[in-house]
Formats: C-alpha cells, sequence, structure tokens
C-alpha cells in the first residue's frame, strides 16, 4: 500500500513539474515577443498608417431620450345608467367613429319608467289647468266682494303648487329620458378598440368599464429631458423617432408640448413628441428613441471618431509630428456622435492625426503613410 501511495504522489508532481514547464515557456515565449517588438520600434520600423489633418467643421449634438409610444387619446368607454347589456357592436381591434353606437342595454324596464313619468307629467298638467280655473274664479268673485280674500289666497297657493308638481314631473320625465338615452353607448371620438371588458348579457354599473377606446392616428413618445437639455427643445422642432422593434425604422415627429414647470426632486420636465401614424405601421406600447438636433456649434474643432484611443479610460489620439513619429495626446472633448468628436482641447486645426493603424502605435513610434488598407501593418 505504501508504495503505491509513493507512485501516485510522483506521478503527480511530475505531472505538476510538466504544467510549470509549459507555461513557464510560454510566459518566455510572450515576453520575447514583446521584447523583439520593443527591439523593431526602438531601432525606427515605421508602422504604416493613415493620417489626416485635423479640421473645423459645424457639429449639431444629437439630444436623445427614451420613450414608450402612447395613444394621442384613450378613455374607457361606460354606459350612464345601471343595466344588462343587450348588444355589444364592437370587438378588439375594430375601428370606431365618433357617434357610433357601441353598445346598447336592455331598456324595456327604462321605457316603462318613461310611460310612467309621461303620465305623472299629464296629470300634473292636468291638476295646474284646473288650479288656474279655480283661482281666476276665485279672482273675479273676491272683485265682487262675493268671497274672502282668504279663500282667493288659498285658491292661489293651490295654483301655485300645482305648478310645482308639474315642474316636478318635467324633472322626472327629463330624467328618465336620459337614461333612456344613456342606455345606448356611443363613442365620443373616433379609434380602435383596443380592450373589451364585457360579453353581452352582462350587467354592467353606470360608469363600469365596457371598452376602452384609442385614437392611434397620431402617437405620443414622452421624453423626460433634464433642465440643462431643456433650453435646446424647441416647440414645433422636426425630431428623428427611431423603433427597435420594427428594425430601427426611422420616423418623423414633431415637439407638441414641454411642460412649463419642473417635476421635483429630480428637476426633470415632459417633452411631448406627435408621430403621425396614418398607415397604422406604429402600435401603442413599443419602445422608440427620440433624436433632438440640438444647437450647432459652427465651425469646431472635430476629429474622425475612428481616431480616438482609449488609454486607462481616457481618450487620446495619436498627432504625427515633423520626424515622422507619433506623440499621443489627451483631449478634452464636446459633442462625440455622428463618426465626429468635438475637440475642446488637446490639437489644432492643421495638425495631422492617425485615423487608422493606431493598434500597433505607441507614444514616440515611427510612422510612415500606408497605401489603402496597409494600415496597421
Amino acid at each position: 500500500m505504501a508504495s503505491k501511495k509513493r507512485k501516485a504522489i510522483i506521478i503527480v508532481a511530475v505531472v505538476a513539474l510538466v504544467l510549470a514547464g509549459i507555461v513557464g515557456y510560454r510566459i518566455y515565449s510572450n515576453m520575447q515577443t514583446g521584447k523583439e517588438r520593443a527591439a523593431r520600434v526602438s531601432q525606427g520600423q515605421a508602422v504604416a498608417v493613415e493620417v489626416a489633418a485635423v479640421t473645423r467643421r459645424d457639429i449639431t449634438p444629437v439630444l436623445t431620450f427614451s420613450s414608450n409610444l402612447e395613444p394621442v387619446w384613450n378613455a374607457d368607454i361606460s354606459s350612464k345608467v345601471d343595466g344588462r347589456i343587450d348588444k355589444l357592436t364592437v370587438d378588439e381591434g375594430d375601428s370606431v367613429s365618433a357617434g357610433m353606437t357601441i353598445a346598447v342595454l336592455d331598456m324595456g324596464e327604462l321605457s316603462a319608467q318613461v310611460i310612467q313619468a309621461e303620465g305623472s307629467l299629464l296629470q300634473a298638467k292636468a291638476n295646474l289647468e284646473q288650479a288656474e280655473l279655480d283661482f281666476r274664479r276665485m279672482e273675479t268673485l273676491a272683485k265682487q266682494g262675493a268671497v274672502s280674500t282668504q279663500t282667493l289666497d288659498s285658491a292661489r297657493t293651490k295654483r301655485d303648487l300645482a305648478g310645482g308638481q308639474v315642474r316636478a314631473a318635467e324633472g322626472a320625465m327629463a330624467l328618465y329620458d336620459s337614461k333612456l338615452t344613456g342606455a345606448t353607448v356611443t363613442a365620443p371620438r373616433g379609434g380602435v378598440v383596443v380592450k373589451r371588458f364585457l360579453q353581452p348579457g352582462f350587467y354592467t354599473k353606470a360608469g363600469s368599464s365596457i371598452v376602452t377606446v384609442a385614437d392611434i392616428s397620431t402617437l405620443l413618445a414622452k421624453a423626460t429631458v433634464g433642465e440643462a437639455e431643456i433650453t435646446q427643445l424647441k416647440q414645433g422642432a422636426s425630431v428623428k423617432v427611431k423603433v427597435d422593434a420594427l428594425g430601427n425604422q426611422e420616423f418623423t415627429g414633431s415637439i407638441t408640448r414641454v411642460s412649463p414647470v419642473a417635476a421635483m426632486p429630480s428637476r426633470t420636465f415632459i417633452a411631448e413628441v406627435s408621430i403621425p401614424n396614418q398607415q397604422n405601421i406604429l402600435k401603442a406600447g413599443m419602445f422608440a428613441k427620440v433624436e433632438v438636433p440640438g444647437q450647432i456649434h459652427a465651425q469646431a474643432i472635430a476629429v474622425p471618431e475612428t481616431a480616438l484611443v482609449m488609454k486607462e479610460d481616457i481618450k487620446t489620439i495619436y498627432v504625427v509630428t515633423a520626424d515622422n513619429k507619433v506623440e499621443q495626446r489627451t483631449l478634452t472633448l464636446g459633442y462625440v456622435g455622428g463618426g465626429w468628436a468635438e475637440v475642446v482641447d488637446g490639437v489644432k486645426e492643421g495638425e495631422k492625426i492617425v485615423i487608422a493603424g493606431q493598434n500597433k502605435l505607441r507614444d514616440g513610434s515611427t510612422v510612415r503613410l500606408g497605401a489603402p488598407g496597409e494600415a496597421g501593418k
């Protein structure tokens, strides 16, 4: 048993030594390769690069905001009265126009109540007519001294009470007429039925949603904007809207409203962008990116984004000196986007910079102008 354990220990030791040798060889090989590369650079071997002169150009910053698309208008449609749904004329996805009938409630009980109210009104009018005749008769007799003033006052009071009963009956009649009209549920505005809550035969309460209708002929993108950016947004300005779900397809919208007061404590504003949707390509709820052009930075010093090199999270650039060597400089940048970077400090107009082949360079490397496609070799 002891001999087997010793053999196992020896085998493990041999394997460990072999692995350590392989790792050591790889490290040594990489170090030698690095030394050879450094030696070639130090010997002045020129690296082929592409260069361009630093120029001035107009930079248009683009502010990008994320938002969900919303209908320009939507509402839950309900009845004004309680009742059982007799007919429901629409389903989800159906288009409706303003005034179109959406549902009809069972009107049997309401119709009976209307007839009863009509009868009460006719009776009240008859009572008023009789009271008016009695008052006129008493008024004539009072002038002749045939009846007392008290009798005349009593007739006047009865007439006035009868008039009040007529007014009450008219109010009841108008109420039941309104309820009867409310039993027919109509669309207040054109749109599309996006949700149906009830089926025919269901009992609905006044104010309970039957369907939801939304106008999606125009969609809204509501962007949250910081106070530092709000001054660059102008009502009526044209903007671009890109929708990820449609392959980043681009649409044109306009800023229709900017909230006049900031939301606290974040100090942000809401900008509403309207996007026409006559062809119904866009759907409410889609995620969209709104791109708003900012104020133009006229004739700013700019370099191609491809020329930028990251050095410990700092953006730098290689500038070609008179002796065909490169100097790596740290840049202070403004707006970066659209393939260009605005330079606040770090390079001057007319200086030559490396725009391709930077992967083989370091500060002080010798470079030469390479043919197209040769940069970095």
